[in-house]
């Protein structure tokens, strides 16, 4: 279903929209790849790991916790916001600096060897990245709503979003680790800050104002995750993407294993294999924007959905290979064929949330597109967390090998489970009541 009228934002705005994206991604995989292996590998060997593996995971976990509580406290502050700037460029504008300083910070505990302080310093360092993470994030996301007054302009500004992830990624996960190796952990950290503190800004130059005209909403907290909560399209594309993520963190989280225990490979090649991913991933994203736009973002989720219950069972073919494939060919192929989808999954879910927000003023006559991406996020936390549990059991009661080859098929359900969810979405409804809030969108 083709809807929603042409873009009415400059080019200008779509990609500094997405530069956004880049800084914070940059910063978020950096930690999340680079501190867990600061505090528990030994320096040398002549001196202890900062912490205990089970202690960092437990504090990891009580930021986690922190960070789902806060999406809908910071989305109901952005929703209601009265700014000269608007709604939510504020927000990114006061929290990007202490964003950055924090996660340097958390680089640098107060103590060089194992102590207790160490471990209050990263509770209290996470709990803080945690909130002002969130404090970025949420309302930028909630920001791709306010700008796009159609159809046209929700794909683009995702299109820009994901093409600026998927770029920040690749710095965060390739670059970051010449850079260590060239100057120290330390030295990456401060590099990669700046460049994402620059890039973080970005966005800030946007005249939101002039594009949203939005009037600041007045529901209180939980009346409005109720609400949101009670807009059954939304429900529906919570539980569809949902399910995809559970499947799709399921695979992400084993690609190492993947590639040294199933494919008997080296560690090196887990950079091929995600090069593979990625690669085929941003080469697809101009086709995926145009057949979106085309066809409309249901039928697009539905494929994307159905495409990786297809292509994750290959996974458990990969200590035998067909047709006498080797082992490294065979890999590259499936995260190859994986990236197509990826590409989907990476525009539509965010355009999906925009156009089911737009509802929310002919339901309480506000607009609260901070609380949508709140929820959501709030769900996909605790999500991410679920399906990382599951993978661990898989690989504890399974065994190795047949508990790796179990993630494919299992991740495999979950993607197609989302399909059928998403079979029940209503986009013309939605498509119908949106020209009612957003005129222009017809135009």
């Amino acid at each position: 279903m083709a809807t929603g009228g042409p873009s009415l934002l400059p080019r200008w705005v779509v990609a500094a929209y997405g530069a956004g994206a880049a800084g914070w991604v940059i910063v978020d995989r950096v930690l999340l790849t680079w501190l867990y292996f600061f505090y528990v590998t030994a320096r040398d060997t002549t001196s202890d790991a900062l912490m205990l593996p089970l202690v960092f995971s437990a504090i990891m976990l009580g930021g986690r916790v922190v960070d789902a509580v806060a999406d809908p406290v910071i989305a109901r502050l952005s929703d209601n916001h009265r700014g000269r700037r608007g709604r939510r460029l504020p927000f990114l504008l006061v929290s990007a600096v202490p964003y950055v300083v924090v996660y340097v910070a958390l680089f640098h505990p107060p103590l060089a060897e194992a102590s207790p302080l160490n471990a209050v310093y990263l509770g209290v360092g996470l709990a803080l990245y945690f909130t002002l993470f969130t404090a970025y994030v949420g309302p930028y996301l909630a920001l791709l709503a306010d700008l796009s007054g159609t159809t046209s302009d929700r794909v683009d500004l995702s299109t820009s979003k994901a093409v600026a992830t998927l770029l920040g990624a690749a710095v965060a996960l390739i670059v970051s680790g010449l850079l260590v190796e060239a100057f120290g952990v330390q030295a990456m950290v401060w590099i990669l800050g700046g460049v994402a503190l620059v890039l973080l800004f970005v966005p800030t130059r946007i005249p939101e104002r002039r594009f949203a005209r939005a009037e600041p909403a007045t529901m209180p907290l939980i009346e409005a995750v109720r609400t949101t909560l009670a807009n059954r399209p939304f429900v529906i594309a919570l539980l569809g993407a949902n399910a995809l993520w559970f499947g799709f963190n399921i695979v992400s989280l084993n690609v190492p294993l993947y590639a040294t225990s199933l494919l008997g490979l080296t560690e090196g090649t887990v950079a091929v294999l995600m090069g593979s991913l990625f690669g085929v991933c941003l080469v697809t994203f101009p086709f995926v924007n145009r057949l979106t736009k085309r066809v409309g973002l249901k039928a697009v989720m539905i494929a994307s959905l159905a495409a990786f219950a297809v292509v994750f069972p290959l996974i458990a073919l990969f200590p035998t290979p067909p047709f006498g494939l080797s082992h490294l060919v065979y890999g590259i192929i499936v995260m190859g064929l994986a990236g197509i989808p990826l590409a989907g999954f990476f525009i539509v879910p965010d355009a999906i949330i925009a156009a089911v927000a737009d509802l929310e003023l002919t339901r309480s006559g506000q607009r609260r597109e901070g609380m949508y991406f709140g929820v959501n996020g709030l769900f996909l936390k605790l999500n991410l967390g679920i399906s990382t549990v599951v993978s661990g059991a898989l690989l504890q009661f399974a065994g190795d090998p047949f508990g790796l080859q179990l993630t494919g098929p299992v991740a495999a359900i979950a993607a197609g489970l989302g399909a059928l969810i998403f079979l029940r979405y209503p986009e013309r409804d939605v498509e119908t009541a949106r020209a009612e809030v957003r005129p222009e969108a017809t135009t």
